[in-house]
């Protein structure tokens, strides 16, 4: 029996080790590897789902399968992850290199038939297994910029093959090709009033609380008097060796009188969870200081793989006359850490600054649906839109529609219709719904049906119907017309929208469709001769460009090629 106990010990430690095998997965470049950003870390509207690697500023590096698989996705975005490729191993895991600059010859290939196949440079394959397997250590592509990177760099993720859930890199080992002996760094604390009658320091609004550095290292927050329920936020992130940047923490741990609390830990989540970064921290002090407080309770939806520790919600009670210590550990994977104690007292003090706030007609219950209607135009919202429930600003005026503003986090979107009845068929053919964003007209994509244009959109604000009639611009050829461009290996042209975007675009030489690459962050159409698609002497070449709404604008001119 005893000799059974220990074969079940050694069993079950020994599946924990291989969960994330340590030494399966090599470098997918063969550069010195920093941090540009971390797993988990907090951007505008998701939580970083890899790991971003430097790449000294530069494009063409070369990318490097980290162990053996197959190739079983090419997704090729103007947006997005750019070019990007998805390799699934026999492990179990899928490993994502994402904004490469270029595939390695036999995946460009195998890409380029696909795209003149299908007429279309973004598009996305799954190859079979048997179609392009890779070996550990093959050339697989080329680190760039492309989709919506905003600088050189490799984006680098594992997932579980099966779930799609992302899994931090680092638990595979990749620490140990990262040096950090740095602590995170504590930028910021708020406490927070989060009753109906609570109070902090004499007041209902976020109060900012001075930190002390005391001897051994940690920080000393000064004394809190309270009443009611309140909760913590801080501002934080971590540095590590040989990296400039501002990275994400990994972990966070709360104690209130010591006994666990709140804690988060970027281990691994869901795709499905990435959103809820709105409500993991303070959303309004965000859009308007553009510094991400990461709060420590919840309201009824959060990323619940990330944070591994809640009771109450992270909220803390404050009704007895007992003091109480509440203390904060953040850290790195590496085990660099740093903390807070928080002394807190229960007070009755007089409230010198009550809550902003200001009441509308319309109060809005976010886990309930809500209609709003007047002078034709409408808004449905669905249940569990938003993260907490409030006043809601709801006007029409002079055909314009006035919902809320931007301080108020999105979970879902609404959808926001106007009745074009009143207008005729001409009106309406080039007409969308817009938003007005810093004073300019932002385009959204409008469903026309019978008398009605609809739009669901993740925004707040003021949206009115807007017209675009003004076609795109197909501007600076890398050639002048006529001219002998043996010397060129590609054929480059800009294009741009001034309002609605670019809706489709499509060139030709000689009378054939030709592969462009548009890079959108650069309004610029790239296609390389060696796709071979030229002929000797005279080349006709023709563009022809529309906006989302149909508008169009076509380019003509020639020029002379020898081929090789």
């Amino acid at each position: 029996m005893k000799n059974w106990l220990f074969f079940l010990l050694v069993c079950s430690i020994s599946l924990a080790q291989d969960k994330y095998p340590k030494d399966y997965f090599g470098s997918p470049l063969d550069i010195n590897l920093a941090i540009a950003g971390s797993f988990g870390e907090l951007r505008p509207n998701h939580f970083h789902s890899g790991i971003d690697f430097r790449t000294n500023q530069k494009e063409g590096f070369p990318v490097y399968a980290t162990a053996d698989g197959f190739i079983s996705r090419i997704n090729v975005s103007n947006f997005g992850y750019g070019k990007c490729l998805y390799i699934d191993h026999p492990n179990g895991f899928t490993t994502v290199y994402a904004h490469l600059q270029m595939f390695s010859p036999a995946i460009d290939k195998y890409t380029r038939s696909n795209q003149y196949e299908q007429k279309s440079y973004t598009l996305e394959l799954r190859p079979e297994a048997n179609v392009i397997p890779v070996k550990k250590g093959d050339l697989i592509g080329y680190s760039g910029n492309t989709g919506g990177s905003s600088g050189p760099h490799l984006h680098f993720e594992i997932r579980d093959t099966k779930s799609e859930f992302i899994i931090n890199p680092y638990l595979f080992g990749y620490d140990k090709l990262v040096k950090d002996s740095k602590a995170p760094v504590i930028s910021g604390l708020l406490v927070y009033s989060l009753g109906e009658t609570g109070n902090v320091n004499g007041s209902a609004k976020p109060v900012t609380i001075p930190l002390t550095l005391e001897k051994d290292g940690t920080y000393l927050a000064s004394k809190i008097t309270a009443s009611g329920k309140i909760g913590f936020a801080i501002n934080a992130h971590d540095i590590s060796d040989y990296n400039y940047g501002k990275n994400g923490i990994f972990k966070l741990s709360a104690y209130l009188n010591g006994m666990p609390y709140y804690g988060y830990e970027f281990d691994t989540f869901s795709f499905d969870e990435t959103k809820h970064i709105n409500c993991f921290i303070d959303y309004p002090r965000y859009k308007q200081t553009h510094q991400r407080f990461q709060k420590l309770f919840v309201c009824y939806l959060y990323p619940e793989n990330i944070i591994k520790t809640m009771k109450n919600n992270g909220k803390i009670d404050v009704s007895t006359n007992l003091t109480m210590n509440y203390k904060i550990v953040i850290q790195d994977f590496h085990g660099n850490q740093n903390t807070i104690n928080i002394p807190i007292s229960y007070g009755l003090l007089p409230l010198k600054q009550p809550k902003d706030e200001t009441q509308t007609p319309y109060f809005l219950k976010s886990q309930n649906e809500h209609s709003y209607a007047k002078d034709g135009i409408s808004v449905f919202v669905p249940e569990n839109t938003f993260y907490d429930d409030f006043y809601v600003k709801f006007d029409v005026k002079n055909n314009e529609l006035y919902f809320h503003d931007e301080s108020v986090a999105m979970n879902n979107p609404v959808s926001i219709t106007f009745d074009v009845s009143k207008m005729s068929s001409d009106e309406r053919e080039k007409m969308f719904i817009g938003n007005i964003d810093g004073g300019r007209i932002e385009y959204n994509k409008t469903f026309k049906k019978d008398d009605a244009f609809s739009i669901k959109v993740k925004k707040l604000g003021r949206f009115l119907l807007a017209k675009d009639t003004i076609a795109p611009k197909i501007y600076s050829p890398n050639f002048k017309e006529g001219e002998q461009i043996d010397s060129l290996k590609t054929l480059k042209i800009s294009i741009s929208d001034n309002l609605s975007g670019i809706g489709e675009y499509e060139a030709y030489l000689n009378g054939k469709w030709i592969l462009m690459e548009y890079e959108n962050k650069l309004n610029r159409l790239t296609h390389y001769f060696t796709d071979d698609m030229y002929q000797d002497g005279r080349n006709d070449f023709k563009i022809i460009v529309k906006d989302n709404l149909g508008n169009s604008s076509v380019f003509e001119s020639y020029f002379l090629k020898t081929k090789s």
